[in-house]
């Protein structure tokens, strides 16, 4: 039986096989009342299937593909004619003993005439498309892992930034701590000595040892919470409370400098942070504003911040998606000091990695390298100026709200 011209001169294809051989698309038709045999087969089918007309004519996809291949193809088959409606399969695999796996993008049509289903079949070769597909998504997953590579890095590299602040604090808390517990301890010997039950002086001691202990429990506190994170982890925090923290961790060298902190905080202010990293962008700041002060005769730093709406035109054509936006609410958080300021020819070179002005041995320059990444992670930006009033350096950190 010649399944093929039969099919042909039922429907009218037989003067059309020249047209149908010669389409850009491969084009099969099935018997549904017979086992779904194929009817036919053009040339593209044959060079996409690899699979001769004259063997797959009057043959079921049991006897052409794969198990789990025909297994499918019948399925789908009969799920479209008990529908009655056409069905379009954007992505379908057909696998072949002759060569790799073929990706179809097939439309599958049936027609019923009288007591004969017919399941007609169009499809487009996607192959290179699917392989292209993959081939971007498997590179995209590579760029991923490279960039959670590079995010790991940058964290540790904010680590050893935060240690060397540490080492640059230590000397300090030691100071701020020993003070309190010299002040215990002196007060333990009083009790020790004179305390008796009606003794006027016991509870002002109690008293001070109280506030001694609060003292140097939140110092310690301050430094262990700063010290210990290394994850991120933004969350909701009170802007004042966090500078005012990291203003205790520098308050032995802004004392022995004789430093005047001039706080000028909007009241209520939040902002969405890492607290622990964002205390080290602060504490940074800071640490080097004091520094340059240390041959000034009346040295100050003004800490402001403010709520404010962004409007500055330089970045508007280069944005990505985290990037501030004209219009955008955000904070703003202004540290300048009454120091020499920084040259011009420095200016453009503070966030280099490993750059410093400071001497030999003091820092390693990492410091506003890793401050600027750390914002950056927030979704905001720093600037260095010199201080239009104070004479000074100006750092200016923006955040969105």
């Amino acid at each position: 039986m010649d399944a093929g011209g039969d099919f042909s001169e039922k429907f009218g294809l037989k003067h059309y096989q020249s047209i149908l051989d010669n389409l850009p698309v491969a084009v099969f038709a099935k018997d549904a009342t017979d086992e779904f045999r194929f009817l036919l087969w053009n040339k593209k089918q044959e060079t996409i299937s690899t699979i001769p007309r004259q063997r797959a004519l009057g043959r079921t996809d049991y006897d052409l593909f794969s198990q789990e291949s025909a297994q499918y193809f019948r399925e789908m088959d009969e799920k479209i004619v008990r529908s009655g409606k056409p069905l379009e399969i954007p992505e379908e695999i057909l696998e072949t003993g002759d060569r790799d796996e073929v990706y179809l993008h097939t439309y599958k049509i049936p027609i019923f005439d009288h007591d004969r289903t017919i399941l007609v079949g169009i499809s487009e070769d996607v192959t290179e498309t699917v392989t292209n597909r993959k081939a971007l998504q498997k590179a995209s997953r590579t760029i991923q892992a490279k960039e959670q590579e590079i995010e790991k890095t940058q964290l540790q590299l904010i680590q050893i930034a935060k240690l060397e602040s540490i080492g640059q604090l230590a000397a300090g808390v030691a100071h701020e701590v020993k003070n309190p517990l010299n002040l215990i301890l002196q007060g333990v010997e009083y009790l020790d000595r004179t305390i008796t039950e009606k003794d006027e002086n016991t509870a002002f001691v109690i008293e001070e040892m109280n506030h001694a202990i609060t003292r140097a429990t939140k110092i310690i506190n301050e430094l262990v919470d700063f010290s210990t994170s290394s994850r991120f982890d933004k969350r909701e925090c009170d802007l004042a409370g966090l500078l005012d923290g990291v203003l205790l961790m520098l308050r032995h060298d802004c004392s022995r400098l004789d430093v005047q902190i001039d706080r000028d905080f909007a009241e209520g202010l939040t902002v969405h942070v890492d607290q622990a990293k964002f205390e080290q962008v602060i504490l940074n700041v800071v640490i080097n504003a004091i520094h340059a002060l240390r041959d000034v005769a009346q040295p100050r730093v003004a800490i402001t911040t403010r709520k404010s709406t962004y409007s500055d035109e330089r970045s508007e054509g280069v944005r990505t998606g985290k990037q501030i936006r004209i219009g955008d609410p955000i904070v703003e958080i202004e540290i300048g000091d009454n120091g020499a300021g920084i040259s011009p020819e420095h200016l453009d070179k503070v966030f280099d990695p490993f750059f410093t002005t400071k001497p030999t041995g003091v820092g390693t320059g990492l410091g506003l390298s890793v401050v600027r990444k750390i914002v950056e992670l927030h979704d905001g930006f720093i600037t260095i100026t010199n201080h239009p009033t104070l004479a000074g350096a100006m750092v200016k950190i923006v955040l969105p709200e």
